[in-house]
């Protein structure tokens, strides 16, 4: 006689936060008109402090124009919620999506929306339709 032992499944964790903690994300342009410097900009994951994730926008620089050394200079710090603002800040928006953000361990939210716009016709503005449904186009929606 067999016996069958059910055990029970095995429950998928999360994806773990990477080792890796500090990410480039861009540069910039620091300086008067005329007499710019590029800038490499950094994003720096921080440790949990009393329950919050702490994110830093960091670069590499030297104090001194005597200095041997680069030293991380942290230019803004904010909440893991506020990196999107931050990074928008920075006009780096755009460099960075919410995809690649995740896998450099943001666990923050999304608080992005837009409203829905038609380019069919402006009555459509806003509508969410099932998707066995079909707008007119132009020359029909005028009969």
């Amino acid at each position: 006689m067999t016996n069958i032992v059910n055990f029970p499944k095995k429950e998928k964790r999360s994806k773990p936060l990477p080792r890796q903690r500090v990410f480039y994300i861009g540069y910039w342009y620091v300086g008067p008109t005329l007499c710019q410097e590029v800038q490499n900009l950094y994003l720096k994951r921080k440790g949990m402090k009393n329950g919050f994730r702490y994110w830093s926008v960091i670069t590499y620089g030297k104090y001194d124009e005597s200095d041997t050394r680069a030293y991380s200079i942290e230019i803004e710090q904010c909440e893991e919620n506020d990196v999107p603002d931050m990074l928008e800040a920075f006009d780096l928006g755009n460099e960075v999506t919410f995809s690649e953000l995740a896998d450099m361990g943001w666990r923050g939210r999304v608080m992005y929306s837009a409203p829905v716009k038609s380019i069919f016709h402006r009555c459509y503005d806003g509508l969410r339709f099932p998707d066995f449904v079909i707008p007119l186009k132009g020359p029909q929606f005028d009969g």
